[in-house]
């Protein structure tokens, strides 16, 4: 068991921690809502399902300030760049699980129109909070026809399943079926071939083969007429109270961007004194103010 430093960022949330991390002050464990929090879910943001649904959902979520921080910076370099046009550029989001992507998208001035999801608890999630031009699919991604889209979407966003990837996952890569959905990924690309995309996964893929499945990746994209361009972020670095790092994968069409390269977002927050950034968010930071009656409440029903 980890006892939470209130003074610091949390150590990366999963959908495993609910039995591991203590609270700061109180012999217990976090609750969904404060693991929601350190994920930078809005506290009214409603999650569906049972207990176990719901701290998987937390756990797997994109943290939403990291999630707005790429969101404003595709949406300047693809305005700046003539890439994106629209002050609201409309999003496929596949992948989509609880939304913490699809919601800092959403703060970056982005609109998530459709949403395609295989867990039937975070399709309810979704639902239960989305806006009213949302869609959400539910069902398998090997049987999403991207013609069938109403709309023609500026961008694709989404993260599949990474745990084939993880090293709890045993790293088992594309000979798990889970590892093979990236290829999902690549083949609505490449048939709606949106002017941008941001591709979301654990950092260990890039360990993965040696490297060559990620090489593969970056390849296959490139060939589908897009500027890639990958980093590693850490969460904490965007104003996010968890030290998480993932990585991602941004492209725009070079018949748009040209020989413009991306540039992923700087840090706005960090762990050492400085003149340029704000100090990381901690747990204390996190926890602030939460309602103690919506804590107990909790607590009462993790145990």
């Amino acid at each position: 068991m980890i006892r939470l430093d209130p003074a610091r960022p949390s150590l990366t949330v999963t959908g495993y921690i609910f039995n591991k991390f203590v609270h700061p002050t109180e012999d217990r464990f976090v609750t969904p809502r404060e693991a929601a929090r350190l994920q930078g879910f809005p506290d009214d943001w409603v999650f569906e399902g049972t207990l176990t649904s719901v701290q998987r959902q937390v756990g797997n979520a994109v943290p939403v300030p990291l999630a707005a921080a790429l969101g404003r910076e595709m949406l300047d370099f693809g305005g700046r760049h003539g890439a994106v046009a629209s002050p609201k550029p409309e999003v496929l989001s596949l992948f989509s699980g609880a939304g913490g992507l699809d919601v800092g998208f959403e703060s970056a001035s982005w609109t998530i129109r459709e949403a395609v999801e295989f867990d039937a608890d975070s399709c309810a999630t979704l639902r239960r909070n989305a806006a009213p031009y949302l869609e959400v699919r539910e069902g398998d991604i090997r049987d999403f026809d991207p013609g069938g889209l109403s709309f023609r979407p500026d961008a694709i966003i989404g993260g599949p399943p990474c745990q084939a990837f993880s090293q709890a996952g045993r790293q088992k890569g594309t000979g798990d079926d889970r590892g093979r959905m990236i290829h999902e990924f690549i083949r609505c690309v490449e048939s709606l071939r949106p002017a941008c995309f941001l591709f979301e996964n654990v950092s260990n893929l890039r360990a993965i083969e040696g490297g060559r499945l990620l090489g593969d990746i970056l390849d296959r994209l490139a060939g589908l007429g897009y500027s890639v361009e990958s980093s590693v972020l850490n969460a904490a670095d965007y104003g996010t109270p968890q030290l998480r790092r993932r990585l991602f994968v941004v492209g725009f069409r070079r018949d748009a961007v040209g020989r413009a390269k991306f540039s992923f977002p700087m840090p706005t927050h960090s762990g050492e004194p400085s003149f340029c950034n704000e100090p990381y968010r901690t747990v204390g930071d996190a926890f602030a103010g939460l309602p103690a009656a919506e804590t107990r409440e909790s607590a009462s029903a993790a145990a």
